[in-house]
């Protein structure tokens, strides 16, 4: 990670029968390797570096994803090498912005949202399912709704469409929570209509990749913390991504929020990641300063 910036890599916590607990000294190991890899590579390391939860492999995104051969059965019987694994993930803040515009209501939000997601994923799954053959197995589609850096394609904003006009409340607000889960709702659905989903498959909330996110967290107060993200974690699909957080944080504060988003993963079995940036020389409330095609800056988030 320090040497080369073509490499993704993820620190992966499995769940061990019914524990719904991980190791505090694990954590904290984790918490160290992502220290270190800020203070070596700088405020942008650790974007391509998570520690990820309950996660299953085929995960189409970036640094979460990873491919394994669990067993003999998984191997070819003629070449006896492991088998090609094809998913897919979008890049969908659109949809939502679409689905959600000048809705009234929660029910029929998630039903546009429905609507438009079948027919993107049954056309891209039919592609798909055109080109694989004995040598590549087709592992699904994460629909995960993952907003791009301009305005129609912002989470933040599509969340806003159904928000605002209701309440007058923007992202952060109470209300949030249930617009995050009107659109988890419509994506896991799609299996009834015949879409093999894989991955998260639900709504990515990453505050330094979303130009309104960014925005609501630079309020002063700002309108989310690590505890609302972490809370909407409990409806959406994939936890803490791209947060900012103090360069001086300590590893026990860090390892806490991996104890917290772990314990959300394993009590509710679903895939969770933490993507965290420490911010060097920044405290909470300082502006970020980031130069990157791929982020926006925003404030330094708090970690107690």
């Amino acid at each position: 990670l320090v040497k080369s910036t073509k490499i993704s890599s993820s620190i992966l916590f499995k769940k061990e029968k019914q524990n719904v607990f991980v190791d505090f000294a694990h954590c904290k190991a984790a918490a160290e390797a992502c220290l270190t890899v800020a203070a070596l590579s700088g405020d942008l390391g650790n974007f391509r570096l998570c520690s990820s939860f309950n996660c299953s492999p085929g995960i189409p995104f970036f640094p979460a994803a990873y491919h394994e051969v669990n067993d003999k059965s998984d191997l070819s019987a003629s070449t006896k090498t492991p088998p090609n694994s094809l998913t897919v993930g979008f890049e969908s803040g659109d949809l939502l912005f679409l689905a959600f515009h000048g809705v009234k209501n929660h029910v029929t939000a998630s039903d546009n949202l429905f609507d438009i997601m079948r027919q993107v994923c049954l056309h891209v799954q039919s592609i798909m399912l055109s080109i694989v053959d004995e040598t590549v197995v087709f592992g699904g589609i994460d629909a995960s709704i993952n907003p791009g850096l301009t305005p129609p394609d912002s989470v933040g904003a599509g969340l806003e469409n159904l928000l605002f006009p209701l309440t007058e409340r923007q992202v952060g607000d109470m209300g949030t929570l249930a617009a995050v889960s009107a659109v988890t709702a419509a994506i896991k659905r799609l299996p009834s209509a015949g879409v093999q989903l894989t991955g998260y498959s639900g709504l990515m909330l990453p505050v330094m990749e979303d130009l309104v996110l960014a925005e609501r967290a630079a309020q002063q107060p700002p309108r989310m913390t690590l505890r609302d993200l972490l809370t909407f974690s409990a409806v959406c699909g994939v936890g803490l991504d791209t947060v900012p957080i103090p360069g001086d944080v300590s590893a026990d504060s860090l390892a806490g929020v991996y104890m917290e988003t772990a314990a959300l993963a394993f009590r509710l079995d679903k895939p969770l990641s933490c993507r965290l940036l420490p911010m060097k020389g920044k405290k909470a409330g300082d502006w970020t300063e980031v130069d990157s095609p791929y982020l926006v800056n925003t404030r330094v988030f708090t970690v107690v």
